[in-house]
């Protein structure tokens, strides 16, 4: 399993994938225009579930990236907008209702709630993980991917490896957020963003595509 990990930070990196990185972390950085990178993402996590070999070309398959990226945008939505609905209104208690006043109740309420979206966040990204992998398996099926029931019986199915494959996800997405933010100036910060990111995607999908237990496996025998 260590080997797995490795490899899958390792990989995007690589001399040969450098390219990938630079342009998706380019178009990544630009809103509406993300919708590509998050596409190609979607791709590959597609193909290395069904154990295709295709190389994914930017100029040739832009076009599809970019829906089936606005696709898996509205999948991630789905299961994050409760979390978000929590925390814009924590946001707006401290922000707007408590006026800046320290022993406001408002302030008080506004922390409660942003702790609770955090904890949202972590269990609405628990059950994505794998609620993408079925998405994407069962021919971009939305109902398929909002199934907790299908989630659940995947996750059970490797339930320790489970477990550290998303506290490493925790953990890559934690670390990128206090380099963008306390690490780095706005300016760095802003640019580096992008390429961050995108380096955290690949890195995630190589981590599913190794630990998914698949639905089935289509394997050509010679004749």
């Amino acid at each position: 399993m260590r080997e797995k990990i490795i490899e899958s930070f390792k990989q995007p990196i690589l001399k040969k994938n450098l390219f990938h990185l630079l342009i998706g972390g380019i178009l990544m950085f630009f809103p509406i225009i993300n919708f590509i990178s998050l596409g190609y993402i979607s791709e590959k996590l597609r193909l290395g579930i069904l154990l295709e070999k295709k190389k994914l070309k930017w100029d040739e398959d832009i076009k599809t990236f970019f829906i089936k990226g606005i696709n898996l945008f509205i999948l991630i939505l789905g299961y994050f907008i409760i979390p978000f609905i929590f925390l814009f209104l924590g946001v707006y208690f401290i922000s707007i209702l408590s006026q800046g006043e320290i022993a406001s109740l408002f302030l008080f309420r506004g922390i409660i709630l942003i702790v609770l979206s955090t904890i949202l966040f972590l269990i609405s990204l628990y059950f994505l993980l794998f609620g993408i992998c079925i998405y994407l398996e069962e021919n971009y099926s939305f109902k398929k991917g909002f199934n907790l029931n299908d989630v659940l019986e995947r996750i059970f199915l490797i339930p320790k490896d489970y477990i550290i494959v998303y506290i490493f996800v925790v953990g890559i997405l934690l670390i990128s957020i206090v380099i963008l933010t306390l690490l780095l100036n706005w300016v760095t910060g802003l640019l580096l963003s992008g390429f961050l990111l995108f380096y955290d995607l690949q890195v995630i999908s190589n981590l599913l595509i190794k630990f998914y237990p698949r639905k089935s496996v289509n394997i050509q025998l010679p004749l």
